[in-house]
């Protein structure tokens, strides 16, 4: 068992560090060689903005692959024809 009682693993992958820098309530998250950090807001829970975080990352990540499979189709077409 982790000594921190706030440390919870979800969403495969990922875990999470709830704690308090100055004043504001933050929340970092670790996986897939990437650490992400934000506020909690307002009346959002801890798994709420755990969600929200994991949620745009992983919106970043699709983006990026399917970018990436658009540029090798892309490049694939070139490469067939002749001049």
């Amino acid at each position: 068992m982790n000594p921190n009682p706030f440390y919870i693993g979800w969403n495969k992958g990922w875990t999470f560090l709830f704690f308090f820098e100055g004043a504001t309530p933050k929340i970092e998250a670790k996986g897939f060689g990437t650490s992400l950090t934000t506020i909690i807001e307002k009346g959002e829970s801890p798994y709420q903005s755990a969600d929200r975080l994991i949620l745009k990352e992983q919106i970043n990540r699709k983006s990026r692959y399917y970018a990436w499979l658009r540029s090798i189709n892309h490049t694939d077409n070139f490469s067939d024809s002749t001049y």
